[in-house]
């Protein structure tokens, strides 16, 4: 009887023991199962950013369409526009230039030309013929060099500054006036007025009402009726002010 009881107890001894290790084992494997889910969610979220990150860096390498050609368009500069000559009104007559150097002046009518010699002046052969660019105009040897014209004199074999006649042609002028009177350009240098012809520069007869800012030295002064005049290879300035200074005006030629 008192054996039966003990075997009894160890029974359910026992049957307890087996059901807590079997409860106990279901517990570790929930937990590695548990587990190994959450590694693999994380795992996979890893990858999905580090994905997205690619994606990202991929996208941002690839430069945009025409990248090259748009930066070059907004750095270019357009092509400075050429140089033109500032005209003034003064009724019919306009006057402008390129030569900053011309300007008018109140110390003299030749300010501008005091470089240069006075009409009528007699020069060595050097000086009228060196590097000058030579013309003949009818039986008269011509020379020209920066702007000024020399002549050769058969009678006294000397070279002397001179005008030049009508007609006479040469192929390029120092930086000039440029004189818009009657619808008609005329280039105005160092006493002598020029119209372009094709590719070169023809002397022509200076056009009265012209107004010019420095005249060749050596001129004749005239006091006619409280009025200044001067005379000057043959032709007649009058001074006139002009936008507050004194400049030039042709009034007749004389021969």
């Amino acid at each position: 009887m008192k054996m039966n009881r003990i075997l009894s107890v160890a029974v359910c001894v026992a049957t307890l023991l087996f059901a807590g290790v079997e409860a106990s084992a279901q517990r570790g494997t929930s937990t590695r199962s548990s587990s190994s889910s959450t590694t693999t969610v994380t795992s996979s979220g890893r990858s999905s950013a580090s994905d997205r990150n690619a994606t990202t860096r991929d996208h941002s390498n690839v430069a945009p369409r025409n990248a090259k050609s748009s930066t070059t368009s907004s750095t270019s500069k357009p092509a400075a526009p050429e140089a033109k000559p500032t005209l003034e009104p003064r009724g019919s007559v306009q006057t402008g230039t390129n030569n900053k150097r011309l300007k008018p002046e109140h110390v003299s009518p030749s300010e501008n030309y005091k470089k240069l010699p006075s009409r009528g002046t007699t020069v060595t052969k050097y000086k009228a013929t060196k590097n000058a660019h030579y013309v003949k105009h009818g039986t008269v040897d011509y020379y020209f060099k920066k702007g000024v014209f020399y002549s050769y004199d058969p009678i006294h074999k000397h070279y002397v500054v001179s005008r030049p006649p009508v007609g006479l042609r040469v192929p390029t002028i120092p930086q000039s006036r440029i004189i818009y009177l009657h619808d008609t350009n005329y280039y105005y240098y160092y006493g002598v007025f020029y119209r372009r012809v094709a590719s070169v520069y023809e002397v022509v007869l200076p056009p009265v009402g012209a107004i010019v800012e420095s005249i060749p030295d050596g001129y004749e002064q005239l006091m006619i009726n409280g009025n200044t005049y001067y005379i000057v290879d043959g032709v007649q300035y009058k001074a006139v002010v002009y936008h507050g200074e004194i400049w030039y005006e042709v009034i007749k030629l004389l021969d």
